[in-house]
C-alpha cells in the first residue's frame, strides 16, 4: 500500500483508508468478472474477507481467474436463496421501494428520475444506475436467466 491514513484504531479494529495509483491484481481480476468488492473489507491473518451476492456462474469465473493468476483464495461458504427480494442489493432495494412510492412507474409517471434522486439524495446518474441494475436483475430472474 503505497499511501494510507488510519482512520480509527482500538484493541480489536483498524479503519485505514488507502489510496493506489494502480490497480491490484486483486481488484483487477474481481472486476474482470463483473463483480464489485463490498467495503469494508475485513482484513485478518493477511487475507481479505469479503461477502459476494453473485451467480453460479460468475463465482466459477471469478475462481478460474483466481487460478490463473496464482491469487490464493478461500470459500467459506455458499448458500442459495429463493427468495425472489434477495436479488438485489439493500440499496437496490430501497430505491426500487421509493420509486415505487413516489409513482416513477405508474402511467402516466407520478415523478420523474430527476425528482426521485432528488428525494433519494443521489444524483440523476446515481440514481438512474442504480435503477437500472436493479431492473436488469428482476427482469433476468423473471425470465429465469441468472442474476449477474
Amino acid at each position: 500500500m503505497p499511501s494510507y491514513d488510519v482512520l480509527h484504531a482500538d484493541e480489536r479494529t483498524m479503519l485505514i483508508q488507502y489510496s493506489h495509483e494502480f490497480l491490484p491484481a486483486l481488484h483487477r481480476e474481481i472486476l474482470s468478472t463483473g463483480h464489485l468488492l463490498q467495503y469494508p473489507l475485513t482484513l485478518r491473518n493477511g487475507w481479505a474477507i469479503s461477502d459476494m451476492i453473485t451467480s453460479h456462474e460468475q463465482l466459477s469465473q471469478l475462481k478460474d481467474v483466481f487460478e490463473a493468476e496464482g491469487i490464493p483464495y478461500e470459500i467459506g461458504s455458499v448458500t442459495q436463496s429463493t427468495d425472489p427480494t434477495d436479488l438485489l442489493t439493500d440499496r437496490q432495494r430501497r430505491f426500487i421501494t421509493a420509486a415505487v412510492e413516489h409513482g416513477y412507474y405508474d402511467s402516466p409517471r407520478e415523478c420523474t428520475l430527476t425528482e426521485l434522486a432528488a428525494a433519494l439524495d443521489v444524483s440523476k446518474g446515481g440514481a438512474s444506475g442504480i435503477l437500472h441494475r436493479a431492473e436488469g436483475r428482476i427482469i433476468k430472474n423473471f425470465l429465469g436467466e441468472p442474476a449477474v
